[in-house]
């Protein structure tokens, strides 16, 4: 499996969109790592951010929003920095975009994430597509 890596930063209380679409339907990604990480040490500098498959999101980490795959979160002090660990849905592959929101109010966030491809069959995509486009109604 080929891996592949998007790195880059999101802006406080803002929602970026990563392209990973590259036309072929039959072409996905699987989330297999993510990590978030402040620009800064200063103390209460901490990071809240959220992979979701729409750019439309809460405003708050919830599972129970079908649109949300991954959540992430950097806790720091004066002098540590504590990365939790960060939480991704098994159960996903991204046939379209991905998008990262940064849930902050102190600052923007860095992040990592790693990806593995994988092809589907013609049956998969199409589930796979129905699925993320149910998911944009949560409710």
């Amino acid at each position: 499996m080929k891996v592949h890596t998007l790195r880059g930063r999101v802006d406080l209380n803002t929602t970026k969109r990563l392209i990973l679409n590259d036309g072929r339907l039959t072409h996905g990604m699987v989330v297999k790592e993510f990590y978030v990480w402040t620009i800064s040490q200063a103390s209460g500098d901490d990071v809240d951010c959220i992979l979701s498959l729409s750019g439309t999101v809460t405003a708050e980490m919830d599972a129970s929003d079908n649109r949300q795959i991954g959540w992430a979160r950097e806790t720091t002090t004066a002098t540590t920095r504590l990365q939790s660990r960060a939480i991704i849905d098994p159960d996903h592959v991204v046939v379209q975009d991905l998008w990262i929101s940064n849930l902050s109010t102190n600052g923007p966030a860095n992040y990592l994430i790693i990806l593995e491809a994988r092809e589907l069959n013609d049956n998969e995509s199409v589930l796979q597509l129905i699925k993320e486009r149910s998911q944009d109604d949560p409710r």
